[in-house]
Parts: C-alpha cells; sequence; structure tokens
C-alpha cells in the first residue's frame, strides 16, 4: 500500500513538475519552445522490494544551455571563414545581432520542486509511521 502511494505521489509530482517547466519556457519564450516542450520524458520505477523508488525526468540537452545563456548560436558544422560564420558573427567572433541571454526556466523552479518533493515524501512517510505506531498494541517496540 505504502509503495503504491508513493508511486502516485511521484507520478503527480513529475507531472506538476513538466508542466510548470513548460510553462516557465513560454513565459520567457526559450528559442523552439515547442521542440523543448515536446522533449519532457517521464517514468517512475518502483523497485521490487519496495525500498526504492526512482524517477527519471529527461529532456532535449540543449535546454540547459538555454537556461544557462551559453552555446555558440550557430550551427555545429559552421566554422570560422564559412559563408554561414560571416552571415551570424562579425570578424571578431562576436554575434551581429543577437546575445546570449541566460532564460533561468529550469534551475529555479528544478530546486523549488526537489524542495517540495522532499517535504511530500516526509509528510507521506510520516503519515505511515503514525498509523503503524497507533495500529500497535501498547507494550511493542519500535524501530526507526
Amino acid at each position: 500500500m505504502e509503495q503504491n502511494n508513493q508511486v502516485q505521489l511521484a507520478t503527480q509530482w513529475l507531472d506538476i513538475t513538466i508542466e510548470r517547466f513548460v510553462a516557465n519556457i513560454r513565459r520567457l519564450k526559450v528559442v523552439d519552445t515547442g521542440a523543448l516542450a515536446g522533449s519532457f520524458q517521464k517514468q517512475v520505477i518502483g523497485a521490487a522490494d519496495g525500498d526504492v523508488l526512482k524517477m527519471r525526468l529527461s529532456y532535449a540537452l540543449w535546454g540547459m544551455f538555454q537556461d544557462m545563456g551559453v552555446g555558440r548560436g550557430m550551427g555545429a558544422g559552421v566554422r570560422k571563414g564559412d559563408d554561414g560564420y560571416d552571415r551570424i558573427r562579425n570578424s571578431r567572433g562576436k554575434l551581429k545581432r543577437h546575445t546570449r541571454k541566460a532564460r533561468a526556466w529550469y534551475s529555479k523552479e528544478a530546486y523549488a520542486q526537489t524542495k517540495r518533493l522532499s517535504e511530500l515524501m516526509l509528510e507521506l512517510k510520516g503519515q505511515v509511521l503514525l498509523t503503524t505506531i497507533t495500529s500497535l498494541p501498547t507494550q511493542t517496540t519500535v524501530n526507526l
């Protein structure tokens, strides 16, 4: 029963977290929003013994570069001296019209959601512990 509650809580947390990430991406107008927002995948893995619960949240790697405001700003095959290089950058290598700007769609929200998950799991474990203690006979020891 406890494992089912944990899996359900983890699934709901992942849904809300992805929803908030996508909202941040749209609000901050991260480049190519549709591709990044569509790249989110989630998975909840429960262990057979019921002790370990694992969650996996994955998305396109370049989304992290958008969050930090770093990157080359051009395609992987473009080199200095190529036609595409001169179109995007000046002779000193600086971008002509676009400057890199950090769009913190991930970092702040990930911290907040991780903290919230720890609070939810703590509350769930506390409820299970209280239920266990109240259902025990009066002369029983509980190992924590």
